[in-house]
């Protein structure tokens, strides 16, 4: 069980040499040129307040729709109040 410990028993070690030789000498490839980090970190400070911005637009953008609702049952409803009204301003300016 030991006998991969014992250098002189391993029958690969001249197997694994060739091979980290391969690797130390392999052509890595080069990755693209990364931004600058101060890019970086103002892009993510830019993110980060247009998240904040919209998750507080969120409830606003949500009310918006009920509100024009809101406003033209309001509407419909004070027309229909005001019809009386406005059958009597009509009929005394016909007669």
């Amino acid at each position: 069980m030991t006998d991969w410990l014992d250098r002189s028993a391993a029958e690969g070690d001249q197997t694994v040499a060739d091979y980290m030789q391969n690797v130390a000498h392999a052509r890595i490839p080069v990755a693209p040129d990364l931004p600058d980090p101060a890019v970086l970190w103002l892009k993510a400070q830019i993110l980060k307040r247009w998240d904040a911005e919209q998750k507080a637009q969120a409830p606003l953008d949500l009310m918006e729709p009920v509100q024009v609702a809101v406003a033209l049952v309001a509407a419909m409803v004070l027309f229909a109040l005001s019809l009386p009204s406005l059958m009597r301003v009509l009929a005394l300016l016909r007669g």
